[in-house]
Formats: C-alpha cells, structure tokens, sequence
C-alpha cells in the first residue's frame, strides 16, 4: 500500500471516529434540551389552566353555594381543547370531568404535589401529562397534550446524524484526495480562469491562494481582470444613461409640443375674437418656456455627477395653480372638476423639477378619469415634513401593477396605452425627481374606484420656518 493511501487511511478513519462520537453527543444534547423546553411548556400552561380554573369554581362557589362543576368545567374545557389540550378533574380520587383519553395503569401524576408531569406513547403518539393539585378544596387537574413533535424530532435527529455521517464521509474522502494532489492544481485553476475570462467571462476570478510566484501572478491577473470589467460596466452604464435621458426628454416634450401645437391650430381658425388670441399666445410661449427650462433641466440631471439640485421655498398652493394652469386645455375637454386643499402651504425643492412631477402626475390622473370626473390635489403636514398628494375617481391601477408602476416602460394596460397617450416613462421620471428631493412616492389605488400619488418630503428641509 501506498504512503499516501495509508495517509488516506489514516486520516479518514481517525476523523470519523472523532465526528461520529461528538456528533452523537451534541443531538443527544440537542433532543434533552427540547425534551427541558416542551416539559416546560407543559407546566407553564398546567400553571395557568390551574389557577384561572380554580378562581372560576371558587367565584361560582361563593356566588351560588353549589359545588356541581361539570357544566362549568365543560365550557372552560372546550375553548383549551381548541388548542389540543385536554383536561381530567378528580375530586379525591373520583374523575369529576374528562374529555382526555382514559387507561388503566399507574398514574403518577394524579399524585404530584405541587405538581407531577409523565410522558407516555399513546396509539404510537407521544403524550405528555401534567397534574397536581387545584387551589379550591380537594379537586386536583391533570392536563394532557401531544408531544409528538418532540418524538418526530427524535427520529429526525437520528436521520440527520446518519445522513451526516455519510456525507461527511464522502466529502472528507473528495477533500483528502484533493488535498495529495493539490501541488498541480493552482497551476489548473489559474489556466482555467485565463480560459474563461478569454472566452468572455468577465465576471471570472482566479482563486489561487498562497504568496509563491503562481498566486502573486493569479492577483496581478484578477487586477486586470477587475480593470477590464469595470471599464466595460463604466461604458455599458454611460450608455444606459444617454438611452434614459432621450426617452425622459422625448416624454416631457411631448405635452408642451401638444399643446403648441393645439393653440397654434386654434390661431389658424377665422373665429377668434382678441381675447383668445392673445389667451393663445400666452399658453404658447408658457409651453415654449417651459421646454427651454426642461431641456436645461434634464441635462443637469444627466451630466451632473453630484445629483444635487438647489432647494428653495416654494408656495404649494402657487405650484398647483401653475400645474392646473398648464393642464387646463386637457380638463376642460373632459369638463374635470379640480379641486385643491393646502393644509401645509411650503414645500423646499427645484421648483421646475417639481413642477414637471406634479404636471405628469394629473397628466396621468386626467386620463384616467371619466368624463365629468373629478381630481383632487391636496397637501399637509406630516412629521417633519410635508405630503402633497393626487387623487382621482378614475379607472384605478390593478394590485398586481402597483409595485412596477414606477419603472421605465411599464404600462398597466398596453391595449389602451396608444389611445391615451403614454409610454410608460412618467413614473419613472416622477420617480426620479421625488429621489433627488430625498422624497418618495407612494401608490395606493383600487381598480375601478379611485387612485392616491402621495409624495413624501420627509427631511428636516421641509418644515416651514
């Protein structure tokens, strides 16, 4: 036989001498310790059964003069035996009341003092009693449950120690002949890594430990490794960050460019007296302005490195004014009844950002309103901070879509998605907005009833002065 064999040998023999005794005695200590928990158990709720049942017969006793408890020991029994626990009442030694089990034998614990507990198998159940006697005259309790976990628990024990043992055994067998023919196998590992991360697994490290030339070369090789992935996640995230910024930007032009292009329709018209006219104009070149401020204010949110953005305050009833201004084309066609309610009046933030989530915000509440609907726009205090909240009667978002209503693209119903206009982007950039603001949003709707946008400005920022 070999030296290395021997080794083997040796070696496995040894170890699973030692394994097999230490593991015997740590599940034997393991199944004492939930056999101490469950008798524990068993006392504790003896203890209560005990008392309350002897303050109830002593209450009735004093009450009514009669010592004929069976109706009342019924009634008590039945709401324990609900939780699998069954009672037995003996005064002296005659069984007053029982709904447990009855057999003959020895029963030991119709004599404790104060109380004595007895595990029997029972039909191959496991059982535990507890009995002792009651605080009222000579009546003594005796209460009993299955404990058949604790026996489940035992033969699971024993499985595992078998299933343990084998696989130790397996895998001490692999580890030791790994270990006698581990003087090549850095020099494998480190040519499967090269091979991996050639073929584009970039994500692929060598795991070659040791201080000698081959592992000083394996952590020059993952430092490369590491250099060449993180350039390539640097690109790959640059460019999702353009793809963002195109689609965000086509999303918020798409309302402005609407509405111009609407008012520039009605100037086209012969029948318009001055007033509209000018009405035109002045819609046309808010929408304008507002394309000029958006376009600045994306590239800010794209470039700027920092994401931080000027806090100022702002009057909240002012920014649902402007926001049910610039919306008020879209809620006279569908006659919406908009109605606002300021219980905080400042909010602190980018008023342009904030006036981009609050438009997108009714934007989406206006279609999903009815005809002749109604929209609510509403702030107050909270914390120490401000809520400043949406609500619409509309068609409501399906449970099941809330949670992935904020992401790029997600629409709740693609086959209206065209009729109404959207794309499944205005979430996400109200996401995004409330995000630099150190605010969330949250969503609670019911189809077919009613949708709520809370947004939460939580910082400190937010309290008035």
């Amino acid at each position: 036989m070999k030296f290395w064999q021997k080794t083997y040998l040796g070696v496995l023999i040894v170890f699973l001498i030692a394994f097999d005794l230490g593991a015997y005695a740590l599940l034997k200590k393991s199944y004492e310790l939930n056999e101490q928990l469950d008798i524990s158990r068993g006392v504790s709720e003896y203890g209560s059964i005990q008392k309350s049942l002897s303050y109830i017969l002593r209450v009735y006793t004093e009450s009514s003069g009669n010592t004929n408890y069976e109706s009342l020991i019924t009634s008590f029994a039945a709401n324990h035996e609900k939780e699998d626990i069954l009672l037995e009442v003996y005064r002296a030694d005659q069984l007053i009341f029982s709904n447990a089990y009855q057999f003959e034998g020895k029963r030991a614990e119709l004599h404790g003092d104060p109380y004595q507990f007895v595990y029997r198998k029972m039909n191959g159940e496991l059982w535990l009693f507890v009995g002792g006697k009651m605080e009222l005259q000579d009546l003594r309790l005796v209460i009993s449950r299955k404990s058949d976990y604790l026996q489940e628990y035992h033969v699971t024990l024993r499985q595992y120690f078998t299933k343990l043992s084998v696989v130790i055994s397996i895998v001490l067998s692999a580890a030791l002949i790994f270990l006698l023919f581990q003087l090549t196998s850095p020099i494998r590992r480190l040519n499967k890594g090269v091979k991996a991360i050639a073929a584009g697994a970039y994500e692929q490290r060598v795991k070659v430990g040791g201080n000698d030339e081959i592992g000083e070369l394996a952590q020059d090789f993952n430092r490369m490794a590491d250099a060449v992935s993180n350039h390539i996640e640097t690109i790959k995230k640059t460019s999702e960050d353009k793809e963002i910024f195109i689609n965000n930007l086509t999303h918020e032009l798409k309302t402005p460019i609407t509405a111009i292009k609407g008012y520039s329709e009605f100037l086209n018209q012969a029948n318009y007296n001055e007033e509209e006219r000018k009405m035109a104009v002045r819609y046309i070149y808010e929408h304008i302005a507002r394309l000029d401020v958006l376009s600045g204010k994306m590239m800010q949110l794209l470039y700027l490195k920092s994401e931080k953005i000027a806090m100022e305050p702002i009057d909240i009833e002012n920014l649902f004014s402007y926001v049910v201004r610039i919306e008020r084309h879209h809620i006279e066609a569908k006659q919406i009844t908009v109605t606002c309610e300021c219980s905080a009046n400042l909010v602190y933030g980018d008023r342009d950002l904030l006036q981009s989530l609050f438009i997108n915000l009714i934007e989406n509440s206006i279609k999903a309103s009815s005809f002749g609907g109604e929209i609510q726009l509403r702030s107050y205090p909270h914390g120490e901070g401000v809520v400043l909240e949406v609500l619409d009667y509309g068609r409501g978002i399906p449970e099941k879509d809330i949670a992935k209503i904020t992401e790029a693209f997600y629409v709740v119903d693609r086959s209206r998605s065209k009729e109404l206009g959207g794309i499944g982007l205005g979430l996400s950039i109200c996401n995004e907005i409330a995000r630099l603001h150190h605010a969330t949003i949250q969503i609670d709707s019911k189809e077919n009833e009613y949708t709520k946008v809370s947004v939460y400005f939580t910082t400190p920022l937010q309290l008035e002065d």
